[in-house]
């Protein structure tokens, strides 16, 4: 779970067989062949609850907006397949009760509760919710449909690139590279492990390209920290939001500071404005100034922000 801890954990339902509990009790109920029918079907992740943060509803749309989803597919026969992204593992399940399944991947069970019409997994301090969208189950299901632009293999290449997050996360050789698919997942990944110490709304710009706001102090899973940022586009053209000039407490750190935060057009993006961390601290108390800038595809650049906090 180490990875998906660190990058943000959307493929925690990757690995169901790592620390589950035994399988429990048969199940009791009257109407066993009416409540079996009622769970037949796809359940698509809904929501998911990690030590180092949250990952909502929101995120997880924005990721299967890239063709990147995480489904459980339950058949009438007692077998499941779960597909986190490209990723397969198959298994079986089991009514325990009336309100509760057993799902069993390699040998180990876990109980997942069911009510209003969610069925979730907790174990270990996380929580997956998952949501039932058909009553079709898809136990074929081709790895292509859930790993979108990465390709069946793009998680465990993700995996490689984003080993320390976003200090080892793919690394631009080009402009144009800030455009590509692998950057844009790269940046949903590591915003959404940053972890929110201090809520801020402070705008930083407010003109016909764009609102750039600066929404909160965060630090990420290796411990360095710095400004979340939100960037709605409004433009017709896709442009990547990154900083010109950063100041930590009166010193030059721009060298030592990182924003990428792609903003497609006509669409609202966040991007984590993060500072080395053996190089400066930044806090409530921090007093930063900043400029970041919008820049097309050719580097034309579109705008200027500055803001001081």
């Amino acid at each position: 779970m180490s990875w998906t801890r660190r990058a943000g954990a959307l493929a925690g339902a990757l690995v169901l067989g790592v620390s589950l509990v035994a399988c429990g009790a048969a199940p009791s109920s009257p109407d066993i062949a009416g409540l079996v029918e009622g769970c037949v079907g796809s359940w698509e992740l809904e929501s998911a609850e990690f030590d180092e943060g949250d990952v909502d509803a929101e995120t997880l749309e924005e990721m299967e907006s890239y063709g990147m989803r995480v489904t459980l597919d339950l058949d009438s026969d007692g077998d499941l397949l779960i597909d986190a992204f490209g990723q397969q593992q198959t298994g079986t399940w089991e009514l325990r009760d009336a309100d509760t399944l057993t799902l069993t991947l390699e040998g180990e069970g876990v109980d997942a509760p069911l009510a209003d019409g969610r069925l979730t997994l907790a174990y270990d301090g996380e929580t997956l919710v998952f949501t039932k969208t058909s009553d079709e189950p898809v136990m074929d299901r081709d790895p292509s449909d859930n790993a979108g632009d990465l390709g069946m293999g793009g998680l465990d290449d993700l995996e490689e690139t984003v080993d320390d997050v976003g200090h080892d996360g793919p690394e631009p050789t080009e402009f144009s590279d800030l455009f590509s698919d692998e950057l844009v997942v790269w940046q949903l990944l590591y915003t959404s492990s940053v972890e929110v110490d201090v809520p801020l709304d402070v705008v930083a710009g407010d003109d016909e390209t764009a609102l750039v706001k600066i929404t909160g102090i965060g630090t990420d899973p290796v411990g360095d920290t710095g400004y979340l940022v939100s960037v709605e586009n409004r433009t017709d053209v896709d442009f990547v939001l990154t900083n010109a000039r950063t100041t930590v407490d009166g010193a030059d750190v721009w060298e030592d500071a990182t924003l990428y935060c792609m903003a497609a057009a006509g669409e609202t993006s966040e991007g984590f404005l993060f500072v080395d961390r053996g190089v400066a601290t930044v806090t409530e108390g921090t007093s930063c100034e900043i400029t970041l800038a919008a820049v097309d595809h050719d580097e034309n650049v579109l705008a200027t922000y500055e803001v001081a906090l």
